[in-house]
């Protein structure tokens, strides 16, 4: 799983919400910044703008075996990467320039996200693997949907997307080692889940928005 515990077995807790693995940077935390002191709106009023939304991006695949550095000619916009490697026995991980997407052990298939933060375009996978694999990236489209009331289940890292109205997700997590929930909307990711073991609980979330969770067992998000 990404940005696991070093192992569950050292048995540390987290101190502030957050803990180093290696790599030691858990990469996706972009804190929200506060307008600066003293600053005031422009006396005249602002003509609306209204930032379009991206049209649909055609998929990118990219397929190998063992130790290798893909180039991606995907663009600045968010993208969503899955990695598969159902032979892989030993530590696997990807990486881009900016951030460990993947760091797991033994077989491994889930999802996550490149790209989320301004100025930080994901240009090289650099791929850790044993076996066989494929690195697949999707726009939004390719995600599942999160529906209220409707809950859905699996297991591994998932991301899913939370349609406009989407106000809460309900999480609940069966895991033995680190349980983390990431929300991302507009420009900016935030962790507002990121602790050892099983996790029940609801996060707050302003859709349109992109939910992410974490883990190394089962998982169930239902949308409110």
């Amino acid at each position: 799983m990404i940005r696991r515990l070093c192992a569950a077995a050292s048995a540390v807790l987290l101190t502030a919400g957050l803990m180093a693995c290696s790599p030691p940077a858990l990469g996706r935390v972009v804190p929200r910044t506060a307008a600066p002191e003293g600053l005031h709106a422009p006396s005249t009023t602002p003509t609306p703008t209204t930032t379009p939304k991206p049209g649909p991006q055609p998929e990118e695949k990219h397929s190998g075996k063992g130790n290798a550095s893909v180039p991606t000619t995907w663009p600045s916009r968010i993208g969503f990467v899955t990695f598969e490697c159902p032979k892989c026995s030993g530590h696997v991980a990807v990486n881009t320039e900016n951030e460990l997407i993947v760091n797991d052990i033994g077989p491994y298939k889930g999802t996550q996200w490149i790209n989320d933060m301004p100025g930080r375009q994901a240009k090289t996978f650099t791929v850790k693997a044993n076996a066989a694999w494929t690195l697949t990236i999707t726009d939004e489209s390719g995600l599942p949907v999160l529906t209220p009331g409707e809950p859905l289940s699996g297991k591994s890292e998932a991301v899913f997307a939370a349609p406009e109205g989407v106000s809460a997700v309900a999480v609940t997590t069966k895991n033995s080692g680190r349980t983390a929930v990431w929300v991302h909307s507009g420009d900016y990711s935030e962790l507002p889940v990121n602790q050892l073991g099983d996790y029940k609980g609801s996060v707050p979330v302003s859709g349109p928005a992109f939910v992410s969770v974490e883990g190394d067992g089962t998982w169930t998000v239902t949308a409110s």
